[in-house]
Parts: structure tokens; sequence; C-alpha cells
């Protein structure tokens, strides 16, 4: 067993292609990172080895191997079988083999070896759970429900790709309007699974949760002693985008035209969608939106679409619900688009208890105050993590998002 600083590697071991026998690696590890993403259907493990005794032609390792590794920390666990992508920077040495591993769950490799080709009806959400069960085996699955029903054949898609395509197309269950509203789903993995989710449901349940993880950056204090630290930040978070308006006007974030043309009926439908009529409707971070006055008075993005109609009934009929690709076309744009509106990277001390896709709380000072909690201060979605092994200590990367402002008081 190997300890790192703040956490024990309880197990890892690399099996032998063709004996299938575990060998232990425990001891053998120069650094480890874990990786989530709310936008990558897989989790990704980067390894170093170092290892004096040779082992990687004797077992040997291999792309393809399996993989098990459990890491302990603070009272949780990181449990993962894993496959071994690819193996880079081979160094033999004198006394010494060093090299890296890059390893994925084994269905980010069954994902391509199959495809969705068949005809599938109903909700968006049951959809995604039959493509998962039946190509990918996965049962398990937090699939939040969608409104909307989709008739569509797979097109020979991946499995992944087509639950990622049809996060694009889902819409919440309060969603009844063309012109205002809020649409688009997230897929993902962690390490408790796969995750269908309303983006609106993730912020609506974090303003009601008082038992929400409270972060805090205190000036001046090592955050790496002392478990009275465990939830403090480690150094001043930095802000790389914080309302980009330009990038905002491109993707049509404020006000969208939408011109369709139905070559069923042969006739065009103009839909024109208002981020500010649908605030009502969109569940945000915080409670303090940001629209800078008169800059939605005009659309600044013309999506030129066909309706969508999915695929014929078996008596040839045409899909039931069409226009609900009005719905969330524009809907979902401006969702994603306020979603990523304010971005921030951020260390803490290392924690599995983290996910993507999880609302924390952050508490930042305010300029020249004593207060903590100050403007900057508010919900964050976890839009990317890392969990960092070994080196000058353990520790967790974010990257945080949010589409508005904690309201000044």
């Amino acid at each position: 067993m190997s300890n790192a600083i703040g956490s024990n590697i309880k197990k890892f071991t690399i099996s032998g292609p063709k004996s299938g026998k575990s060998v232990d690696f425990s001891t053998k590890t120069s650094g480890i990172k874990y990786f989530e993403d709310i936008f990558d259907p897989s989790i990704h493990v980067d390894l170093g080895i170092q290892d004096a005794l040779g082992q990687f032609n004797k077992v040997p390792v291999r792309s393809g191997n399996k993989v098990n590794l459990e890491i302990e920390s603070q009272g949780s666990k990181l449990s993962l079988d894993l496959i071994i992508s690819n193996i880079i920077g081979y160094n033999p040495q004198a006394k010494r083999e060093v090299y890296g591993l890059i390893m994925e769950t084994q269905s980010a490799f069954d994902n391509h070896t199959t495809r969705v080709f068949e005809k599938y009806k109903g909700k968006v959400s049951d959809s995604v759970a039959k493509i998962l069960k039946d190509k990918l085996n996965i049962t398990k699955v937090d699939i939040d429900e969608s409104s909307n029903n989709y008739d569509f054949c797979g097109g020979y898609r991946r499995p992944l790709l087509a639950c990622s395509w049809l996060a694009k197309k889902s819409i919440g269950l309060s969603t009844k309007d063309d012109t205002k509203g809020s649409a688009g789903f997230l897929f993902y993995q962690t390490q408790d699974g796969f995750h269908f989710k309303n983006i609106d449901k993730l912020f609506e349940e974090a303003r009601s949760n008082k038992n929400i993880i409270k972060y805090q950056y205190k000036v001046d204090k090592n955050t790496l002693k002392g478990e009275e630290n465990f939830l403090s930040l480690i150094g001043q978070p930095i802000t790389s985008s914080s309302h980009n308006l330009l990038v905002q006007l491109t993707q049509g974030h404020y006000k969208t035209a939408n011109w369709y043309y139905d070559i069923i009926t042969k006739q065009p439908k103009f839909v024109e969608f208002s981020y500010q009529d649908s605030l009502g409707e969109m569940k945000t971070s915080n409670s303090q939106s940001l629209i800078p006055k008169g800059i939605d008075e005009n659309y600044s993005r013309i999506l030129l679409q066909t309706v969508d109609t999915g695929c014929l009934s078996n008596k040839g009929e045409l899909n039931q619900t069409p226009s609900e690709q009005y719905y969330y076309q524009a809907q979902s744009t401006a969702r994603y688009s306020s979603m990523m509106s304010q971005k921030l990277f951020t260390t803490v001390p290392l924690n599995l208890k983290l996910r993507a896709g999880m609302v924390i709380y952050l508490k930042l000072p305010e300029i020249n105050k004593t207060r903590l909690d100050g403007p900057a201060s508010g919900n964050y979605l976890i839009s990317k993590l890392c969990h960092e092994f070994g080196g000058d200590s353990d520790k967790t990367g974010l990257e945080l998002v949010r589409d508005s402002y904690k309201e000044l008081k």
C-alpha cells in the first residue's frame, strides 16, 4: 500500500492480457490524475509509474489490460475498474522503467464497437435509458425526466454520442412555449455512473439545499494543514471569463431569430426567442441575472433549420410532435451559453465527495472589508474536476461556472 499525502492507495493492480493474473503496482505510482467533465460521457485517469522490477514486459503491461484502482481519503473512496487505452513516455533506464498509463472505463471501449440503428419512440429520457441498457449494458443511470417526445432512428451513431445528441433536444417539465422557456440537458459520467441531468433542476435543487457544500477563501492561510481548513480554497480563484458579450451575441444568448422550413408542408415558420422573457421559467444558479440594457432589443443570431419531424410511424404518418424543435433549438442554445457565462478555476484540498455536475457554494471576501461573503460569492456548478494524488499534496482542481450573480445586500 502506498501512502500519498491525504490519501491511501488501497489497491492498484494490472491484470495480464492472457493469464488474467493481477499484479500489484500500488508501490510504483508516481502521480495519479482523475478527470470528470459535464460535457464528456467518459471519465479518464492518467497515472505515472516508476518500476524497479521490470514488470512492464514481465506482466506484460499493454493497452487493453484491465486495471483495478482504489484510493481512500477522508473517509471517502474512489473505486474504479479501468482498461488501459494508451501507454506513453516509456523510458527504460538502468535501474528502473518510467512510463505513463491513460485509462478509461469499459463503456468508453464498448462505445466504439456498437452502433445505434433502431427506431426509438416516446420521451427522450426513456430513449436514453434504453440505449444505455441495450447497447452498453448499463442500468445504473441517474436520469431526469424530459417532457418532450421524439421519435427517431439511431443513424448508426455510437451510443454515448447518441445520448449527448439527445441531451440537446431534451426539454424540462415546465417549458410549453416556443418563444420562451428553458431546454437542454447534460449527459456525463462520474465515479457514480452515468447522468442525464436537467440543468434547471440542478440549480433549483442547489438553491433549496441547506446542506450544500460550502468553500471559503481564507487570505494568508495555509489550507493544506489542519482538518479545520478542509473546506477552504487553496489560493485565490482565477476568473477566466465573465459575460463575454461578443461571444454571447454570436451565440444568440439574449435574442435569437429561428427560421424553420417544413419540407413536408413546404411552409416556413419564424420564431423569435427571448432570454429576458425566459428568466421567469429558467432556474438560475443565483438570484440576480445580468442583461445589459438594450442589448436584447434586436436578435443577434439567425438559426436556419429544417423542421426535424423525426421518423415516420409504421403507417407512414408524421411524428405528432415536430413543433417541439421550435422549443429546444433556441432555448438549449441560450441555456448552455448562460450556464457557461462566468467561469473560474480554483483548487481545494482533495475531496472525493465532489462530482462534476454538483453545485457548491463559494464564500469569497469583499475587497477592503472583513466581510467574507462578498459579491463574488454564490452558487457555482462544477463543470470539470481533477483529483490529483501524489507530489507535494493531494488536491482537487475545479472549473466552476454560473449563469447569474448573488444578490447584493
